[in-house]
């Protein structure tokens, strides 16, 4: 007998509470959208990260759409999008520490890999038996990838790689990176281009964190002199590396664009925050937290919708929409609580500098993934139909 959606989510609700609480209502140290952590509280939180992620695979959660080759269950996606809301009614540990591995590394994975790497490293990245960055951006070469100028060279029977990557996010813990290199000398833009899994923790490979406004270090730069590659580590074909990246960038923007409606999740944080500092009765600011409240919900059911369409397969250009739709309202957020708080905005005032720390987090988040000027082009260009300019 098939498995119930409702008798499902019973269950997994059961199994979530009885390893955690119910997840307490927002508040001002919630709003952080990209958590920038201390070292010693990165060192806390991961090895917890890393143990719910083996709780819930071993459980039977942790690839829940997945394929059962992978260990997987084969269920549907709504299945899979059912647990993402149990969990979040309770204090489980940051998925962000694994967020690149399980949802947009493997999909990746599943479309490009030879079975070799499939078996290999979907069950142990779903798992968090390894953790996983990606090493797509370099100085020159940000929302441009195809200006790469990392070098992967035939060595033997495998590959030897020289340059540069920047603002990787999690290199410091990751056992594996996702590369992207030019394999073939003077070619230009999308072409020559390969895709690698390699080994971050190897002679030739050297991560150098990077201060952010906010005073964490969560993004780094990656130093590569001569690391090397195993031959069967290529993602896809050789010089074929564009049409991987293309993949992994759209599962990206469709999990920055729908992760949780974080915009929605900040709402409660930002009416209370407003009646803690008497401005809730000032119609502005009513009018301002019902627009972003309002705002959230569209975006919410118009991704929802995306989603629907992408059941059985690539998610479209159309999570470009859901990524710069997330952004505009995390900014409108922003500054209606830049507005209540006032001068108090740029100091900690009773807690309430978390507020301060979404602004100065908004920058990059408008930058991963793709910027907003590359994600309304490929909105034009690719949801409208418009011409180039």
């Amino acid at each position: 007998m098939p498995l119930d959606l409702e008798e499902f989510t019973r269950q997994a609700d059961a199994f979530v509470a009885a390893h955690f609480p119910p997840r307490s209502a927002a508040t001002v140290g919630d709003v952080a959208v990209i958590p920038e952590r201390l070292p010693e509280v990165e060192r806390r939180e991961l090895p917890a990260a890393l143990a719910w992620r083996r709780t819930a695979f071993d459980a039977g959660y942790g690839w829940i759409d997945g394929p059962a080759a992978f260990g997987g269950r084969d269920l549907p996606t709504a299945f899979a999008d059912a647990f993402r809301v149990v969990e979040r009614r309770y204090a489980v540990p940051d998925e962000g520490y694994t967020r690149f591995s399980v949802r947009i590394l493997c999909p990746t994975l599943l479309e490009h890999a030879t079975d070799a790497l499939k078996r290999s490293y979907l069950r142990a990245l779903r798992r968090a038996d390894v953790v996983s960055c990606q090493l797509f951006s370099e100085p020159e070469a940000g929302s441009d990838l195809a200006s790469v100028r990392t070098r992967a060279e035939r060595d033997g029977d495998g590959w030897r790689v020289t340059g540069q990557k920047v603002w990787t996010s999690g290199a410091h813990y990751s056992q594996l990176g996702l590369l992207l290199a030019r394999t073939e000398p003077g070619t230009r833009r999308s072409a020559g281009l390969t895709v690698f899994l390699i080994d971050m923790d190897q002679p030739g490979v050297e991560v150098r964190p990077i201060r952010q406004l906010t005073g964490g270090q969560s993004f780094s730069e990656v130093f590569l002199d001569g690391a090397t590659v195993p031959a069967g580590r290529v993602v896809g074909e050789v010089g074929a590396g564009w049409r991987v990246i293309t993949t992994t960038l759209m599962h990206e923007r469709a999990v920055i664009g729908s992760d949780g409606a974080v915009d929605l999740a900040l709402i409660p944080a930002l009416v209370a925050l407003a009646r803690r500092h008497g401005r809730w009765d000032d119609p502005r600011v009513r009018e301002a937290v019902a627009d972003a409240y309002a705002r959230a919900q569209a975006d919410a059911v118009m991704t929802a919708r995306y989603y629907e369409r992408a059941r059985d397969g690539l998610p479209g250009p159309e999570m470009s929409l859901s990524k710069l739709r997330l952004t505009d309202n995390l900014q409108r957020i922003s500054e209606t609580a830049q507005r209540i708080l006032g001068e108090s905005f740029v100091a900690e005032v009773d807690g309430d500098f978390g507020w301060s720390q979404l602004a100065l987090t908004l920058p990059g988040l408008r930058i991963g993934g793709g910027t907003d000027e590359v994600l309304r082009s490929i909105v034009a260009q690719r949801v409208l139909s418009l011409p180039r300019g």
